[in-house]
């Protein structure tokens, strides 16, 4: 997959441009806040119709404009395809469209081998439990276009049971009431735990071997999903996984009326990351940590790359928080990705050092919201 071209009207703080690609590597420089990341938003915004980042629709229309408006041509499995996403802001209307043809999905879901890697996700170990299922959502709903469908109803119902626990805590026929949301959760749950499994199975085994090639005397790494179900189940078939959910939220019942929430359930369950067995956000090394994460987003391009479709890969400022070292490691395993769009700021030094070794085929400078070719 690559993208061919971008067109931009007023989008973040771009009022009007237009971009050509070619496969590769493509490198955008500029010094910060002129609107690297931005760009590559947009690039992400194209494809998914939505950001990676946690900011509200509105927040992508430029200063004192109506509305924004996207266009672009990718490559993919074997055809081009000609994207357009438009949102008004008044109305709060996105319209997507899928070569001319209006479409309710988020732009290409599950058909858009896309990776994206944030200075954020470098902590991601780090980070709180909040964060790494938040991570978990955003690329699995890459993968499978359902998974977000049953997200979204299943937190829906999160909420919905939570408002019914705190208010209805002292009802003799509180019990029953809960039995509507419950089903509704074990449902569209145990579909997400099953799909979060399976997921992290495909990245762990190839982020193992990756760690290893980083520190091929270092310790062994393992990414695991943790749920409150059986290890076992995780295998299982989706009736037996709501069989065993079931199963706790009536263990669960009287402490989740007493305190007034759900207690069970993916909405609490978090992703592990270990190092010759021991907790690596209690006992591994900053440096140790960082590379754990960069295996699982090296990871993530070899599943795709196993399903026959190169990737795109974005990298958004991730340089400037690595050392010489960690850069090289980190693109000699992201190097055989279709595209790979990076930003870089103008004083990031080895520059051209970087360019040569790696055939950099094109370099935009980016100045006010403007990106112009370098020769």
């Amino acid at each position: 997959m690559f993208i061919k071209e971008l067109h931009l009207l007023n989008f973040r703080n771009y009022e009007r441009e237009e971009l050509q690609f070619e496969p590769g590597i493509c490198v955008i420089r500029g010094d910060n806040g002129q609107g690297k990341s931005n760009l590559l938003e947009a690039i992400y915004c194209l494809c998914f119709a939505r950001s990676f980042r946690n900011y509200k629709e509105n927040d992508l229309v430029r200063w004192d404009t109506p509305y924004y408006y996207l266009r672009g041509t990718i490559f993919l499995q074997q055809r081009f395809y000609k994207l357009e996403v438009g949102y008004e802001a008044q109305k709060k209307r996105k319209v997507i469209k899928i070569d001319g043809k209006v479409v309710k999905r988020a732009g290409l879901e599950g058909r858009c081998p896309l990776v994206c890697f944030v200075p954020e996700d470098l902590e991601l170990i780090r980070r709180g439990p909040e964060e790494r299922r938040r991570f978990l959502d955003r690329e699995i709903s890459q993968l499978y276009p359902l998974y977000g469908d049953w997200l979204s109803r299943y937190n829906r119902v999160v909420y919905q049971k939570n408002r019914a626990l705190k208010e209805n805590w002292h009802s003799a026929h509180s019990g029953e009431f809960l039995k509507v949301w419950n089903k509704q959760l074990i449902y569209f749950g145990s579909r997400i735990i099953k799909q979060r499994a399976h997921a992290v199975a495909a990245w762990g085994k190839l982020a193992a071997r990756n760690y290893s090639l980083l520190f091929n005397k270092g310790p062994r790494l393992q990414i695991k999903y943790v749920t409150f179900l059986n290890k076992d189940l995780l295998a299982a078939q989706p009736e037996e996984i709501e069989a065993a959910f079931k199963a706790r939220l009536a263990a669960a019942a009287a402490e989740e009326l007493q305190r007034g929430f759900s207690l069970v359930g993916p909405h609490r369950d978090d992703l592990s990351f270990l190092l010759d067995e021991r907790e690596a956000r209690r006992y591994a090394s900053h440096g140790q940590q960082r590379s754990a994460v960069i295996a699982l987003k090296a990871a993530q391009l070899q599943h795709y790359n196993q399903q026959k479709e190169k990737p795109v890969f974005i990298l958004d400022d991730v340089f400037s928080e690595l050392d010489a070292q960690r850069r090289q490691e980190c693109f000699n395993l992201f190097k055989d990705a279709g595209q790979v769009f990076l930003t870089m700021t103008k004083k990031e030094a080895g520059f051209a050092t970087f360019r040569q070794q790696f055939a950099v085929p094109s370099v935009f400078h980016v100045q006010r919201g403007r990106a112009r070719r370098e020769e």
